[in-house]
């Protein structure tokens, strides 16, 4: 979300002036999506078999998926809808087998829209394999998790901040069946949300509230807890949008949000959600990516995908793409140097 007022800004910087934060150096950037204004928006690693050849998938809001190699270059270019945010999880019942299911919210006609993914080609099939109602007015953010031995979906309402979860089933035809098991109002916008599978708890962000945390079993919302917020004393700043996961050993690990008034991201313990600081991804060395503004979607992995990357690889939107000036692109950056920078 683009508008957000200046006293709710100003009020969160000054109180977040006091927290730790890091300027970390772009590695790269994605070649530009195709569309002008506001158009690229969420990110999803796949992490290949063979680790570099591993792809970022990120949505262009005004019309499709791209798909992106470890360089930044385009591989594929799905054009249909209009898909906000987007999240993958593999080993799905498909009928061909076990694979890689892609999910994305659309705003044609407020679904949840599924596709499969070709682990072997490299490919997302352009036909989407299904569409899940959610009933929204509009639906906005949308993220994919486990829960037990179910693949569950997670999708927010852009005008109530409506969050609602959806248990996804696959029939030996193909056929994909959507069956909501929670849901509760928020009140305000939300959009950014993360599963953390292990534990069965997802994270969503509230984009003038803060960060909550919820059981996935809670199905009315009831016990979620409000891990952090914009207000004075808390260290995010509005509007929250995108939250992700880097997932570390034994329980351990990383949420990172994006606090898009502040261009800033904030990274919190997996477990306790103690808060470890923020940082600013500035150009790279190299001047081929320039800084990060007003970050919608983030994704990060922990895998090893190469020399460059060996923990893992930090995606971020970036809303003004220059240096030179083009398009709206994504941005990566080495966990490795975040954890650096940060001491985690």
């Amino acid at each position: 979300m683009r508008s957000l007022t200046s006293l709710l800004l100003l009020l969160s910087i000054s109180a977040c002036a006091h927290a730790p934060t890091s300027r970390i150096a772009a590695l790269g950037e994605t070649a530009a999506v195709s569309a002008t204004g506001d158009a690229a928006d969420d990110p999803a690693i796949w992490v290949a078999p063979t680790p570099s050849q591993s792809l970022v998938i990120a949505t262009q809001k005004q019309g499709g998926l791209y798909v992106f190699d470890l360089a930044g270059a385009i591989v594929q270019e799905t054009p249909g809808g209009r898909p906000n945010n987007v999240d993958l999880r593999d080993a799905f019942a498909w009928p061909e087998g076990a694979g890689v299911l892609v999910g994305a919210s659309d705003r044609t006609d407020n679904t949840i829209v599924l596709w499969r993914f070709d682990s072997t080609a490299r490919r997302l099939e352009p036909i989407p394999r299904a569409r899940i109602a959610t009933g929204f007015a509009e639906i906005y953010g949308f993220c994919l998790g486990r829960m037990g031995a179910d693949i569950v979906a997670i999708a927010t309402d852009k005008n109530s901040g409506e969050v609602g979860v959806w248990r996804l089933t696959a029939d030996t035809s193909g056929t994909i069946s959507g069956v909501r098991i929670a849901g509760y109002v928020l009140g305000t916008i939300a959009e950014g949300c993360v599963v953390d599978d292990e534990i069965g708890e997802y994270y969503v962000a509230q984009e003038l509230e803060g960060l909550w945390r919820v059981a996935l079993a809670d199905a009315d919302g009831s016990e979620r807890r409000l891990v952090d917020h914009v207000r004075r004393g808390g260290n995010l700043s509005p509007d929250v949008e995108g939250v992700t996961l880097w997932l570390g050993a034994g329980g351990a690990g990383y949420i990172i949000v994006s606090s898009q008034g502040a261009s800033r991201f904030d990274v919190y313990n997996r477990g306790d959600n103690a808060y470890r600081g923020g940082f600013h991804i500035s150009p790279s060395p190299r001047g081929d990516a320039d800084a990060v503004q007003g970050t919608d979607g983030i994704d990060v992995i922990s895998a090893n995908l190469g020399p460059d990357l060996p923990q893992g690889l930090f995606v971020a939107q970036d809303d003004e793409n220059t240096a030179p000036r083009a398009l709206q692109n994504f941005k990566y950056v080495s966990w490795a140097d975040i954890a650096t920078a940060l001491g985690l």
